[in-house]
């Protein structure tokens, strides 16, 4: 079974070479107090049993600039691929082919993002992933954009921070969600994870840690806890939930 962590955040020591542009927003003190390398990141992966991962760029640590995820992901391409965050949708073209596997609207602090068109339209003819980090209140506005481009998938992540209500939209087929500790932490994992499964079908759901952004805890214990939701499940349905659905999303990583 091959084990993909589909949220993870890497942040480089060398500052000099990719310099911090910390947000100014809550949230961001993990980029001081818990900062991992792509280096120390796979070592985590082996040490707790997952195979890939999907380097996340991390907004609140380098805003756009996207550079170290990139790098990070071409000195160890069998095991990561990475998705970018732009201002310019023009940029993707660049970054996708340095290896972009994915683009994240970042949402937030604001539901527009979402709905910028030429950012679906340049995805969709790049082959491109999208994902989007978004709050409960920016969720039908998000609901609106993905309704509007049925050819383009979807990964939520953290569910939008809405387990309990998210699956009003699982009419939406193109609507993926990334099942992270924010959403298991929330009551039961296997009970959380066996509702999400009712509603979207395991097939749109996938697991990420989002470490080490969420670091109150080991790795080993993010992973532990992501096959304990599971663990009630048949060998395929822990298979799909726990790589299968990210590899159909990131095939560069099988």
């Amino acid at each position: 079974m091959l084990v993909v962590d589909t949220h993870t955040h890497v942040i480089s020591d060398d500052h000099e070479k990719y310099p911090l542009q910390v947000a100014d927003y809550p949230g961001v003190e993990w980029v001081y107090e818990a900062p991992v390398t792509v280096e120390e990141l796979k070592a985590e992966l082996a040490g707790a049993g997952v195979d890939r991962a999907v380097l996340v760029q991390a907004q609140g640590g380098y805003g756009t600039d996207n550079s170290y995820v990139l790098d990070a992901r071409a000195a160890h391409p069998d095991t990561f691929s990475a998705v970018v965050i732009v201002d310019d949708p023009a940029e993707l073209h660049t970054l996708a082919a340095a290896g972009a596997g994915g683009v994240r609207f970042f949402a937030i602090g604001g539901g527009g993002p979402l709905h910028q068109e030429a950012t679906w339209d340049t995805a969709r003819r790049l082959g491109l992933r999208v994902s989007a980090a978004t709050v409960p209140e920016y969720l039908p506005a998000l609901a609106d954009a993905v309704a509007a481009h049925p050819d383009v998938i979807l990964a939520l992540d953290h569910c939008g921070f809405a387990p309990e209500t998210i699956g009003d939209y699982a009419h939406l087929a193109n609507l993926y969600l990334k099942v992270t500790p924010h959403v298991l932490d929330a009551g039961d994992p296997a009970t959380t994870l066996e509702r999400l499964a009712d509603q979207f079908g395991l097939d749109r759901l996938m697991w990420g840690s989002d470490y080490s952004q969420t670091h109150d805890r080991p790795y080993t214990e993010l992973a532990d806890q992501a096959r304990a939701a599971c663990d009630a499940m048949s060998p395929s349905e822990q298979a799909q939930f726990l790589g299968g659905t990210a590899l159909a999303l990131w095939p560069e990583l099988s």
